[in-house]
């Protein structure tokens, strides 16, 4: 429980130039032992950054797909290719079709070709212990289907499009001395029911740090604005800070904008993800 966790950041929408970006996420976590890889970016950029990195791939003891979206599960087919026995942990539905509504109907969902490697896939449901202190956290928060419908994403049922529940997406925590680190790379859910549901999965122990996108990020006339309100932000802030969480770092789809919000309300406490990052909680 002592041991310290590092992260890099195999892909970000952003980079100093040195490395490939593109909107999506990768993260390679590295904990007592064992190497963690979560999320596989849009493309199969995330690998060749590895590779510059003197990081290999193969080997992993585990991956995790955070939800069934394209910008973190496109890469996984290389992954795959490179080690066959590769094994990823999925929430049930991750592999069912998704669709968002902003600048247009279209499908996002892991592409058919890494769909198609279904028996590297360990599709599971409820809280799941993958390791000693790591953990798989899906949503147990009733009306998400609200921010589903709020924020223009769907899945399909039966032939329909219905407001998604994010069924499919999970958490992966780790219990340090410290208190709880949480990975959550999109938050769809908000980041305060994450939290909450974090602590009651892990006999209600504090969060300690924060990693991920918080989803909002958006676009107005072809420039990129903040979705939150300054209520909603404020709102955002409180729950971290009354949870007294020390480390956030974020990136993806918080955006710019949302990023320097935060900043300004939270502080040194706020960190950049951006690709080619190596940071240690």
């Amino acid at each position: 429980m002592n041991e310290k966790i590092q992260v890099t950041v195999l892909i970000e929408n952003t980079s100093d130039g040195s490395l490939a970006c593109e909107h999506g996420l990768s993260l390679l976590i590295e904990h007592a032992g064992r190497r963690i890889l979560l999320d596989a970016g849009s493309s199969e950029a995330f690998c060749d950054n590895a590779d510059a990195l003197g990081i290999s791939l193969t080997g992993l003891d585990a991956c995790v797909l955070s939800h069934g979206h394209y910008d973190h599960s496109a890469g996984f087919e290389r992954v795959f290719l490179r080690d066959p026995s590769a094994k990823v942990y999925a929430q049930k539905g991750a592999l069912d079709i998704y669709i968002s509504m902003n600048g247009g109907m279209h499908e996002i969902s892991v592409p058919q070709n890494v769909a198609a490697h279904r028996d590297n896939f360990l599709l599971v449901s409820g809280i799941r212990e993958i390791f000693p202190d790591t953990f798989l956290v899906p949503h147990n928060t009733g009306g998400l289907a609200r921010i589903g419908e709020k924020k223009g994403l769907y899945k399909s049922r039966n032939g329909q499009n219905v407001p998604d529940d994010f069924a499919h997406e999970q958490s992966l925590v780790i219990d340090t001395e410290n208190g709880l680190v949480v990975f959550n790379s999109c938050s769809h859910a908000g980041a305060a029911n994450i939290i909450r549901e974090a602590r009651e999965a892990c006999g209600r122990k504090q969060v300690f740090a924060y990693v991920g996108g918080l989803h909002m990020k958006g676009k107005e006339k072809g420039r990129e604005i903040c979705t939150f309100s300054e209520a909603e932000i404020d709102a955002l802030c409180d729950a971290f800070l009354q949870e007294g969480i020390a480390q956030i770092y974020t990136g993806h789809c918080t955006g710019a904008p949302g990023f320097e919000a935060l900043q300004r309300r939270l502080g040194d406490r706020v960190h950049r993800l951006t690709t080619g990052l190596r940071f240690e909680i």
